[in-house]
């Protein structure tokens, strides 16, 4: 629950109000596997997908005056209850960075087959790192933006343990994973990311209808549920 609206909160961003209503109706974030490249230099070191559920932070107060690409509709939690689900930040790094630099070093380390192989519980440390680095300026798949600012989004992602899926990749090849997204995803619908009403903060919707349907379906209060005006361009 949000105690102050002056204090920033994690929001997961949607595109369709049938989706937030499906969220909202089964008390569930799903699971699924998103597809990026990571860069040093010019240079792609990774091209791999990963299991994850997104959100961006931002403080409910100037909201609207922010650029959102992904949607108009979005529900909101506080950074507590996302620390307490194992939730975190994004860590931006430019292309030509010592961090960018290192990663690929690790990456590279990590391939090794034979002679050299690192260890298996560190060879899953490095993605475990790797799932929440992100190149501060690239493409953007969604939007077709060449230099797209992801720093600006302040992303915040849920990545699972692997015991929490049943051992299941927590990174993988992209080109693998887009041959048959449907059938990797479709293994992550058993374990949602699951809250409680009372853990909603805010709810953004694109009209006045959907506010009171939501109010009246699911009990939230009318002042949690407030009509998105950012800018999706």
């Amino acid at each position: 629950m949000i105690e102050s609206h002056n204090e920033n909160i994690i929001v997961h961003i949607t595109e369709e109000y049938k989706s937030l209503f499906s969220i909202l109706s089964e008390r569930s974030l799903r699971l699924s596997f998103s597809s990026e490249n990571f860069y040093f230099k010019d240079k792609a070191v990774s091209k791999a997908a990963h299991p994850m559920i997104c959100f961006s932070e931002y403080n409910p107060k100037t909201i609207n005056q922010e650029r959102i690409t992904y949607g108009s509709y979005g529900i909101g939690f506080s950074k507590k209850w996302a620390r307490n689900n194992n939730i975190g930040p994004v860590l931006y790094v430019s292309q030509t960075s010592v961090a960018a630099k290192g990663m690929k070093e690790l990456l590279t380390a990590r391939r090794k087959t034979k002679e050299g192989r690192l260890p298996r519980k560190l060879r899953l440390s490095i993605m475990e790192v790797k799932c929440f680095m992100k190149n501060e300026i690239g493409y953007n798949s969604f939007s077709g933006e060449l230099d797209f600012d992801f720093k600006a989004e302040n992303e915040w992602r849920y990545i699972p343990k692997k015991i929490a899926i049943d051992n299941y990749l927590i990174s993988q090849n992209q080109r693998t994973y887009l041959k048959n997204k449907d059938k990797h995803n479709e293994k992550l619908k058993k374990y949602p990311l699951q809250f409680n009403l009372n853990d909603i903060g805010l709810v953004y919707v694109s009209n006045k209808s959907e506010k009171i349907e939501l109010s009246e379906k699911f009990g939230l209060e009318k002042e949690k549920i407030r009509i998105s005006e950012w800018n999706k361009k």
